[in-house]
């Protein structure tokens, strides 16, 4: 459920990502999530994301760093096993 419900977040978040150079919050909510991110660094081909995705079962609060369509690092706060937030960060990253 989890990894579904990631993967319809970002793409409907796609064009959301589409410029780096954007600093503001953007949210798109789907059905039963809500999907919150910015950039808050780059470096070269490294930027650091904070991203935010809440349900009706939990708050995932996460520090995200890509390198390029990669994840570099991340971490996070929140009601995700490990796995699910290696999937989100793997998701957003790839976008």
């Amino acid at each position: 459920m989890i990894k579904s419900l990631i993967a319809t977040a970002l793409l409907t978040a796609t064009t959301l990502v589409a410029s780096p150079e954007v600093h503001a919050r953007e949210c798109t909510r789907g059905q039963g999530y809500t999907l919150c991110f910015h950039l808050v660094s780059q470096n070269g081909q490294y930027n650091r994301w904070k991203v935010e995705l809440t349900n009706a079962h939990t708050t995932e609060v996460m520090d995200v760093t890509c390198y390029n369509k990669e994840v570099d690092t991340w971490s996070s706060n929140g009601g995700f096993s490990q796995a699910e937030a290696q999937n989100l960060a793997e998701a957003f990253c790839s976008v």
